[in-house]
């Protein structure tokens, strides 16, 4: 009998930058607004829904054209007084928000968003982060 293997991969077409930053998402969008040239505006929380019954939702800020996106998620959820998930990324809590970042047109590079968004003075922290080794991957992928 033939068997065949399911390939539950997913193809990443983004980058993902981890930011430290005590500030109200808001104040962070309004300074990566000013810095990088674009207008992150507030979205409908995300809302990501587990076997267990249990979900989670995630506050962002959108950026989006044809060729160019930029998302800002807050790591610690909107609501998580008693449920067991308190974190997007539970291995990322160090981070207080993360950036996504994709651009088509080969433009604007990883590291001329890094280099703008370390000369934020609000951003106490970046790194850029690679999606391979999180265990919390899918939560990104919604």
């Amino acid at each position: 009998m033939k068997k065949n293997k399911l390939d539950g991969g997913y193809s990443i077409d983004f980058e993902l930058f981890g930011l430290v930053c005590n500030k109200k998402e808001y104040t962070l969008a309004w300074h990566l607004n000013q810095e990088m040239e674009i207008n992150l505006v507030k979205q409908d929380d995300v809302k990501i829904e587990y076997a267990d019954k249990t979900s989670i939702l995630i506050s962002n800020y959108l950026y989006e054209t044809e060729y160019v996106l930029f998302e800002l998620l807050q790591n610690k959820l909107v609501g998580s007084g008693n449920i067991k998930y308190k974190l997007l990324m539970p291995e990322l809590k160090q981070f207080d928000y993360l950036l996504k970042f994709k651009d088509l047109t080969g433009e604007i590079t990883s590291e001329n968003v890094s280099a703008i968004i370390k000369g934020i003075p609000i951003i106490e922290y970046a790194m850029r982060l690679n999606f391979d080794n999180l265990k919390s991957r899918e939560n990104l992928l919604y």
